[in-house]
């Protein structure tokens, strides 16, 4: 399996992931979150730089995040988790593999079971799909919240809480720059100490679109 950087026409629309100023609300925040969704959809290029971090009850690690895209290709670096070093995740119409820093090679045919048969860590891969862009994952059920400015606030969907605590402008478009994800498992009855809980936090310092 090919685990090169897949080369493509891209166009850098930031040097760095720079706050957006503060927006003033709009008229009609669900007519604008309709354009927004209108734009936002058609992509499926891009590469993300940026550090990614989760939590539970008995962990914690960090790790750069080097994200790239090309519809359904995808190549994920993560360095320094766990000091296992440098993992890589790839995925393609052949299935989904991960490489350590040792060359070890594992493969399954979804990229997020196999980083949680791996590694133990449960990371949201499908959803983040989307939720990078400030977007719902398309086919599955949802709870969402939009801001005055007609993005998503706060999203629930698969099992995850998802905030947009930030956004940040790179060109015409306002995407994403800081996520909190966070997942309960166990019985929804029971006392929130005494269920299981996985927090991810996404800082993305760098957007970079295909043209």
């Amino acid at each position: 399996m090919k685990s090169a950087v897949v080369v493509f026409g891209l166009v850098a629309l930031a040097a760095g992931c720079a706050t957006a100023p503060l927006v003033p609300p709009v008229e009609n925040p669900a007519a604008t979150w309709q354009w927004r969704q209108a734009q936002l959809r058609p992509i499926t290029a891009w590469n993300i730089q940026g550090r990614l971090a989760m939590r539970t009850a008995g962990e914690g690690w960090q790790a750069s995040l080097d994200w790239m895209r090309e519809g359904e290709r995808h190549r994920i670096d993560l360095a320094g988790p766990l000091g296992r070093g440098h993992l890589r995740l790839t995925r393609d119409e052949h299935g989904a593999e991960l490489r350590d820093a040792d060359r070890r090679r594992w493969r399954a045919e979804n990229p997020e079971q196999l980083l949680y048969r791996t590694t133990g860590w449960r990371v949201p891969l499908d959803g983040l799909n989307y939720w990078v862009l400030g977007l719902p994952q398309p086919g599955a059920a949802a709870e969402q919240e939009l801001d005055p400015q007609g993005r998503l606030k706060s999203l629930v969907q698969s099992g995850w809480d998802v905030r947009f605590l930030e956004y940040a402008r790179y060109g015409s478009l306002e995407l994403p720059s800081k996520l909190f994800i966070k997942r309960q498992d166990g019985d929804p009855n029971d006392d929130p100490a005494n269920r299981a809980t996985l927090e991810v936090r996404l800082v993305i310092e760098r957007w970079t679109l295909k043209q």
